[in-house]
């Protein structure tokens, strides 16, 4: 990667880091890495640094130490991230300049894994459990809330005393077919297929540009197209029944998941129903009750080939976002690579920064059989 910094387009304008108060130098500063994904409603990271002034001892820093980053990037976006250490690592090496590691998780998913309340709710919908006055609606302050209800309530849940509320969060989630993350600007919850309908965001993400500046330009990328088990996409075929009304005879035979896809039209957007053929006959498959394609569609299916690519960081790309991708053929040069153009969903986000460098390590997905 160290063949990428230094451009124009990767510069921060502007990068402190505080630790309770107290700021390291630019000099100090090895390596910041900050981590998004839509599977996990945490913000994770790290700080690489040279402890010239022993901050260590002298703060002291043991965990739990607040860290501020305050950043502006290439295009005059502010981001500032607050988050605690949960971790640290000290090496020292032969020179007598200790280096130190600080692992780093934001404060309201500390909270949440802190979080053990006995609670008990009749007939209740999982975005009220989560964001209610004694779970985490205290806490997801500072952002906007996107949050949506799932289609049914839980009748009679109940929290046990010896489970952390991070854990039932992310329980509701999977078993509502809902996703619930944070972004940088919002808290969310809601329905993957929502994510899918919102449209592409910003310019295309291109390979290769004239354009050495250019704000979307990919430095390198890495295909995965054959995540089968990962994705489960190894799914035993439905039950598929025929009746013919005229003659009272019916038909039973199997229908793989891939051709109740096609039989549904879908591409991110699911809205299946129950099949007509003719007046004499119904169609009815396993696979077209709605919230068991939903499941697993947008549970595995979305993950069938996946994309990592390397390009300036800006602070205006979010997980969750949807963006269009122009490649050029790496042996032809000119024609785009059929497999990997066009839209894909970001479901993580690594920001790389080595001061005054900024770049992100992001990771697309899509189905498999999308065009």
């Amino acid at each position: 990667m160290s063949y990428f910094l230094g451009q124009q387009a990767n510069a921060l304008k502007n990068f402190d880091i505080t630790i309770d108060g107290i700021k390291l130098t630019i000099s100090q500063i090895k390596s910041v890495k900050i981590k998004w994904n839509i599977n996990n409603f945490k913000i994770s990271g790290e700080i690489i640094y040279s402890d010239i002034g022993n901050i260590i001892e002298n703060l002291p820093i043991r965990g739990e130490n607040e860290v501020i980053l305050s950043m502006k990037d290439f295009d005059d976006k502010i981001s500032t991230q607050i988050m605690k250490v949960i971790d640290v690592e000290y090496t020292m090496s032969s020179s007598g300049i200790p280096t130190v590691k600080l692992v780093l998780l934001d404060p309201i998913s500390i909270a949440a894994i802190q979080m053990y309340n006995e609670m008990s709710w009749k007939k209740e919908s999982a975005d009220k459990i989560i964001d209610h006055e004694e779970t985490l609606k205290p806490l997801l302050v500072g952002k906007n809330k996107d949050f949506g209800s799932p289609n049914e309530k839980h009748e009679n849940f109940v929290i046990p005393l010896n489970v952390s509320f991070n854990v039932v969060a992310h329980w509701l989630a999977r078993h509502n077919n809902m996703m619930f993350f944070q972004n940088r600007t919002d808290f969310i919850f809601q329905p993957l297929n929502k994510l899918f309908s919102k449209g592409k965001k910003g310019d295309k993400f291109r390979y290769k540009t004239v354009n050495t500046a250019y704000r979307r330009r990919i430095y390198e990328y890495n295909v995965n197209m054959g995540k089968l088990l990962e994705t489960n996409l190894f799914q035993p075929d439905a039950k598929v029944a025929s009746f013919d009304i005229g003659n009272k005879h019916s038909k039973w035979t199997n229908e793989t998941f891939k051709d109740a896809l096609e039989e549904v039209s879908s591409k991110g957007s699911i809205d299946p129903k129950l099949t007509s053929t003719t007046n004499k006959h119904f169609y009815k498959s396993d696979y077209l009750i709605k919230d068991v394609v939903d499941f697993m569609w947008q549970k595995n299916s979305y993950r069938g080939l996946e994309l990592e690519i390397l390009v300036p960081g800006q602070f205006d790309t979010n997980i969750g976002d949807i963006v269009e991708l122009d490649i050029v053929n790496y042996n032809k040069h000119t024609q785009p690579e059929a497999n990997i153009n066009g839209e894909w969903l970001i479901q993580e986000i690594v920001d790389v920064i080595r001061p005054p460098d900024f770049l992100q390590r992001i990771t697309l997905a899509r189905n498999k059989f999308s065009s």
